[in-house]
């Protein structure tokens, strides 16, 4: 439970996000999230955030509310007509494409329901990192990382893979790995 100090258009995008993951927004609740700019609550716990930034909120939330769930420790993939529960430190990657969202591991690869913001909210503090609009990579599982033109990276995996960073995502590599 969570009360929120915000802007009426980041509200609704908090509002939407902290529902996916059952948390309520209540005014008299202990943590407060408050956009920047805003008073902060005295005698209350406050995480303050830029508007921009308000998905790195919702991942902190989740990380530590979700922190000991089964449901973050395993997912469930399909493949040649089986399921099988994998572990994420055994995904190299999961990508986003026509066929739907694809879970890769060393020897195989997997058809998983949910989507690419669920796994990025739930698995961040696992290492998973979005590098391009339709692929998380578990940094763990990343072999080189090898400068591109135009501010870019590639990554090659464990499974000697080839993933490219795009520019967008690129900076928030950089800080992470302090490159």
């Amino acid at each position: 439970m969570v009360q929120l100090l915000c802007s009426n258009k980041v509200y609704e995008k908090l509002k939407r996000e902290l529902s996916k993951y059952q948390i309520e927004i209540k005014q008299d609740s202990d943590l407060v999230l408050v956009e920047k700019g805003y008073d902060m609550p005295s005698e209350k716990l406050c995480v303050v955030f830029e508007a921009i930034d308000y998905m790195d909120v919702i991942r902190l939330l989740v990380s530590g509310v979700q922190e000991d769930l089964h449901l973050m420790n395993t997912l469930t993939g399909l493949s040649e007509n089986k399921f099988a529960v994998i572990e994420p430190r055994d995904v190299l990657y999961l990508e986003a494409a026509s066929d739907g969202i694809m879970a890769y591991t060393k020897s195989n690869r997997y058809s998983i329901k949910e989507t690419l913001q669920y796994y990025e909210n739930i698995w961040v503090v696992k290492g998973f990192m979005r590098i391009n609009k339709s692929q998380l990579v578990n940094l763990l599982h990343v072999k080189e990382i090898i400068p591109w033109f135009n501010s870019r990276y590639v990554l090659r995996m464990d499974n000697n893979v080839e993933l490219e960073v795009s520019k967008m995502f690129s900076k928030k590599l950089r800080i992470t790995l302090k490159i």
